[in-house]
């Protein structure tokens, strides 16, 4: 598997980790920043999320590289900043993005739980858009919007198997955050999209 479906694809599914048309899900009504561990496949990565309405920001280094994953909402689209390298790509959101923004899929809760000691109702997502693209499995969001856990698969049209995917926040600490962080840095040289997969190191695993 490269690393572009294991580590950009969650990001674009779950923050959102995680995604969005009209709004990110977990597009929180409040900003924050908090430390964010996700597990592909069995694999974890480390980063930090920082979040203002409409907004994301997530930071992580993959094999020594730091790598940054903007979205914005508004403009339905991302970028994936690499600054050690001085350059980035930007990137369109997915249509099961969209369709997990859908509130309809959180209407029934199924429970009421604490995750990161934050109060959060857990909602059922099984969800299948027109692309072939499925998404299955449970999200924890708190009063705010928070999205505090995601726990499930995502499928994708011809893939051979579902991606297993857990996200968790922990350290939530809520307050404005600068709007810096949610920009590509001036300086940086755009490249094509087609780059994406060789900026992030091509094959493995």
């Amino acid at each position: 598997m490269s690393r572009l479906p294991s580590l950009l694809f969650f990001l674009m599914l779950s923050l959102g980790a995680a995604p969005a048309m009209a709004a990110l899900l977990g597009d929180a009504s409040v900003a924050y920043r908090a430390e964010r561990t996700v597990t592909v496949n069995g694999k974890s990565y480390a980063g930090t999320v920082f979040h203002t309405p409409g907004h994301d920001r997530h930071e992580q280094k993959i094999g020594g590289i730091a790598e940054v994953i903007i979205l914005d909402a508004a403009a339905k689209q991302g970028f994936l900043v690499l600054p050690e390298l001085g350059g980035y790509v930007g990137f369109a959101f997915p249509a099961l993005m969209a369709a997990l923004d859908d509130p309809a899929l959180r209407r029934n809760p199924v429970g009421h739980e604490k995750v990161g000691g934050v109060e959060t109702t857990k909602y059922k997502v099984d969800y299948a858009t027109a692309d072939g693209s499925e998404a299955d499995g449970h999200v924890w969001v708190s009063a705010e919007g928070v999205l505090m856990r995601l726990d499930g698969t995502v499928s994708r049209k011809n893939s051979s198997k579902p991606t297993a995917i857990h996200m968790e926040l922990a350290q939530l600490a809520l307050g404005p955050q600068d709007p810096a962080l949610f920009a590509v840095p001036p300086g940086l040289t755009r490249l094509p999209t087609e780059a994406l997969q060789s900026l992030l190191g091509g094959k493995h695993g």
